[in-house]
């Protein structure tokens, strides 16, 4: 698993990303600087995501920007989240095309365990 989301941060816009189940997270390439960003974003996504499904909503991604930084958050199976930390400048299309490639990643490495 953290080797998919360490191939997410070699990208030059992605600076760190997290995988979460439920409130918790699973793994974690956010670096140490920016650990208050990755709090502060499992507690918004966790909360956007769980209204959203109170609402029967499929909205399944949301940004917040924090400071220079954006947090995107991407609704994946079930209640796991993926949280990358980038520039605010970093176009969202980048990160949204990623966590595409990711995700299937993600999927593929369900089916083989």
């Amino acid at each position: 698993m953290i080797e998919l989301l360490e191939a997410v941060d070699e990208l030059d816009f992605i600076e760190g990303c997290c995988l979460m189940q439920a409130d918790q997270v699973l793994s974690s390439t956010f670096p140490a600087s920016r650990r208050h960003h990755e709090t502060i974003a499992k507690k918004a996504f966790t909360y956007v995501f769980t209204n959203a499904s109170k609402l029967r909503s499929t909205h399944d991604e949301a940004h917040l920007e924090i400071g220079e930084k954006r947090v995107s958050g991407f609704k994946l199976e079930g209640s796991q989240i993926l949280i990358c930390l980038s520039s605010k400048q970093t176009n969202v299309v980048n990160v949204r095309n990623n966590v595409r490639e990711l995700y299937n990643g993600l999927q593929q490495q369900a089916q083989m365990a």
